[in-house]
Parts: structure tokens; sequence; C-alpha cells
């Protein structure tokens, strides 16, 4: 009996062992992916001109470059231009366009307001938006950041589009003369 036992232990021990040093595989796959996009870049086309405005007067300019005034004068036409600016990214892409929140133009230490999406009259416009022509763009707002599925258009042989900027001076009646400036800045992120 006590072979048997020594022949079952032995006989169990073996198969114990040859359970345990069999290898074990187990495999699992995942793919790996990239989308490649044209690099992120902006341009600037064109400045935005107010030209000659008058004290007292809201002068505003259109994205399509067409000045109106609060004054119902004779609206001055000479040097004014909407200004635009070019941005190149894939087509399809999720795409944040942003700006510095311009509120006023300065000369020297004085300063006069400018009100973006707003007319001469204080009526909300699409006075900044982005598209192909100045006529029909999407509105984009200059005090948050915009996210946009980036159009499928040509601009200068690559996949672009136009952000066309119109906007509204303020000029108090005792503004002080001169040559007001500011900076716009837009700039285009991939989310």
């Amino acid at each position: 009996m006590k072979k048997l036992v020594k022949i079952i232990f032995v006989a169990a021990f073996a198969i114990g062992f040859g359970v345990t040093a069999q290898a074990q595989n187990r495999a699992a796959d995942m793919s790996a992916s990239a989308t490649v996009f044209d690099a992120i870049s902006v341009e600037k086309a064109t400045d935005l001109n107010f030209g000659q405005v008058m004290k007292g007067a809201k002068k505003y300019i259109s994205p399509g470059g067409t000045a109106f005034s609060s004054d119902n004068s004779g609206v001055s036409t000479a040097g004014i231009q909407a200004g635009s600016f070019k941005v190149f990214a894939g087509a399809g892409s999720s795409v944040t366009l942003s700006f510095n929140n311009l509120t006023e133009l300065a000369n020297g230490d004085t300063k006069m307001p400018i009100i973006f999406n707003e007319d001469q009259d204080g009526t909300a416009v699409t006075s900044i938006g982005y598209g192909t022509e100045a006529s029909s763009l999407t509105k984009l707002n200059v005090a948050t950041s915009n996210s946009i599925t980036f159009p499928t258009s040509t601009v200068d042989g690559k996949n672009g589009t136009y952000v066309y900027v119109g906007a509204t001076v303020n000029a108090a009646a005792d503004q002080e003369s001169g040559s007001y400036t500011g900076t716009l800045t837009l700039t285009a992120t991939y989310n």
C-alpha cells in the first residue's frame, strides 16, 4: 500500500509539474493611426483703416469695406479699408480662432473705443467673421475663443479661409485730433 501511495504521489507531482511548466500565451491587437494636417498658419492680408473720422460720430467699416457714419453727413471714404487675414489649416480639422480683444485705439495717452460686431447705430451685425467672401461670413466673437470645423476651401492654392474684419470706432465730441492706432492679433490653434 505504501508503494501505491508513493506511485500516486509521484504521478500527481509529475502531472502538477507538467501543468505549471506549460507556457501560456495570450495576445491582443491594437491599431496605430495618425492624421496628418497641413501646418496651421495665419497671414495678414490687409489692414483695417477707418480713414477720416469726424468728432462726435461713430464710423463703421463693413467687412466688405463699405463705410457708414452716425452723423448722417457725407461719409468720407478716403483711405478706408476692411481688414483681413488668411488662415491655413487642414480641411475638416477642429481649429480655435481667438483674438487679443482689442477694445480701443490710442493716440499717445488718448484713447478711442473700437467695437466689433456692431454698426454705427449700435445694431448687432457680423463685422468680423470667416469665409471665402465678405458678403457671407460665419460670425466670430473677438472677446472669446471660437472653435470651428475648418472649411474646405482654397486660398492661394492651399486649404484656407479668410477672416474679414470690419468694426466701428466711436469718436467723442471732444476727441483729440490725431492718428489713432491699435493691433488686432488673430491666433489659430489646432484643438
